[in-house]
C-alpha cells in the first residue's frame, strides 16, 4: 500500500468523524432538555423503561430481521449483525435528512459496501419500506371511520360505506391502470425488473413466507408504537384508552412518513394536535406526548452514527487487506510459474486485480 492511498484512507476516516460529529450535534442541537426536565417528574420509570425497550427493538433487532428476511428471499445472503447495523443507522439519519428518503439512501449505500449489487439492494430497500407503509396504512384504514366520524360529527357506519365505496372503485381503476403501464411500458428496464419481481413473489412460496414474516414484524412495530403513546398519554393525564389511541396513532405517524422534514418533527406533532382535539384535548397537553416519543426516537438512534463510522472503516480495512492479498498472490505467481497460481488464466489474474483498484478508486 502507497503512502498516497494509506493517507487518502485517513482523510476519508478523518471526514467521515467530523461529518458524525455534526450530525449528533445537530441532533442533540433539537432537544430542548429544560422541557423535558420539566414534564419528567409526570413520567413513570416504568413508560420510561418500556418506551426506550420497544423504541430500540424497532431500530436495531426488528428493521435488521425484516431486512434480512427481504434480502433473504431475494437469494441474498446477509448475518443479521450485518442488516442490525444498516437498520439502525438508517433510522439516525432519518432524523437528519427529509423522513425516510434519507435514512433509505443511506441504507442503501451501506448494503452496496456489503457487495450487495446495487439491484438487490434497491429491491430490498423498496419492498421492506412497501412492508411497513402498508402495514401502517392498513391500521390507519382500520380507525380511520371512526376517527373521521369524531373530526366530522358523521355517524361512522355512513363513513365506512362511502369509504369502502370510493376504496373499492379507486382500487379497481388503479389496478387497470398499472396492468395497462406495464404492458405499454415493459421494455424498460424498470417496468420489467418491477413485473418481474412481482411475478417471483406470485409464484416462489420462499419469498411469500419470507415477505409475510417482514409483513408480521412491520406491522408489530407500529402496534408497539401505539403502546408507547398510550402509557406516554396516560402518565401525563390523557384520559384515552388503548382502543382510541388506535384511532389516532397510525394514521398521524402515517402523516409524519412525508418527507418534507427531518424525522418527521412539525407533521407529527400538529397531526396529534389535531387528532387529539376532537377528545377534548388541550394543544398544549397533546403536543407534549408526540414530542417525549420523538425524544426517545432521537435518543435510541444516536448510535446509529458510530455504526455507520465503524462500519465504513471495516469495509475500507477489508478492500486494503483484499487488494494486499491479491499483489501478494500475483507477485508469487510471477516469481514461481510453475505454482499452482500460474494455472489460472493471466487475463482472469489480471481481471480481479483491476477490480480490487477500481474498489479502491
Amino acid at each position: 500500500m502507497t503512502c498516497a492511498t494509506r493517507a487518502r484512507a485517513l482523510l476519508i476516516a478523518a471526514g467521515k468523524i467530523v461529518v458524525t460529529f455534526l450530525a449528533i450535534s445537530i441532533v442533540v442541537s433539537q432537544i430542548d432538555f429544560s422541557f423535558f426536565a420539566s414534564h419528567r417528574q409526570k413520567l413513570s420509570t416504568f413508560t420510561l423503561i418500556i418506551m426506550l425497550v420497544a423504541l430500540v427493538s424497532q431500530t436495531s433487532l426488528i428493521a435488521g430481521l425484516r431486512l434480512k428476511l427481504v434480502l433473504d428471499g431475494l437469494k441474498q445472503k446477509c448475518r443479521l449483525r450485518e442488516t442490525f447495523q444498516v437498520a439502525l443507522s438508517g433510522f439516525f439519519f432519518e432524523q437528519l435528512a427529509f423522513g425516510f428518503a434519507g435514512g433509505d439512501a443511506m441504507r442503501l449505500w451501506l448494503l452496496h459496501q456489503m457487495d450487495v449489487p446495487l439491484r438487490t439492494a434497491v429491491q430490498a430497500i423498496v419492498i421492506d419500506r412497501f412492508l411497513g407503509l402498508l402495514g401502517l396504512f392498513l391500521l390507519a384504514l382500520v380507525g380511520l371511520p371512526s376517527l373521521v366520524s369524531l373530526l366530522t360529527g358523521y355517524d361512522w357506519q355512513t363513513v365506512v360505506i362511502a369509504g369502502l365505496s370510493l376504496g373499492f372503485v379507486a382500487g379497481a381503476l388503479m389496478i387497470l391502470a398499472l396492468v395497462n403501464f406495464a404492458r405499454r411500458l415493459r421494455h424498460l428496464a424498470f417496468v420489467a425488473e418491477v413485473v418481474a419481481l412481482v411475478s417471483a413473489v406470485i409464484r416462489g412460496g420462499g419469498i411469500r413466507r419470507r415477505l409475510l414474516a417482514a409483513f408480521v414484524l412491520a406491522v408489530l412495530t407500529h402496534c408497539m408504537n401505539v403502546l408507547v403513546f398510550f402509557l406516554i398519554g396516560r402518565d401525563l393525564g390523557i384520559d384515552l384508552g388503548l382502543s382510541q389511541w388506535f384511532l389516532i396513532v397510525p394514521s398521524a405517524l402515517l402523516i409524519s412518513m412525508l418527507p418534507i422534514s427531518a424525522g418527521g418533527w412539525g407533521l407529527r406533532e400538529a397531526s396529534f394536535v389535531v387528532a387529539l382535539a376532537s377528545f377534548g384535548i388541550r394543544p398544549e397537553e397533546a403536543i407534549l406526548v408526540p414530542v417525549i416519543f420523538g425524544l426517545g426516537v432521537l435518543a435510541v438512534t444516536l448510535p446509529g452514527g458510530v455504526v455507520w463510522l465503524a462500519n465504513k472503516k471495516r469495509s475500507s480495512g477489508k478492500d486494503l487487506q483484499a487488494t494486499a492479498e491479491d499483489e501478494e498472490r500475483l507477485a508469487n505467481a510471477h516469481d514461481h510459474p510453475g505454482g499452482a497460481a500460474s494455472g489460472r488464466p493471466a487475463a482472469e489474474r489480471a481481471d480481479g486485480y483491476g477490480q480490487q483498484l477500481m474498489r479502491l478508486g
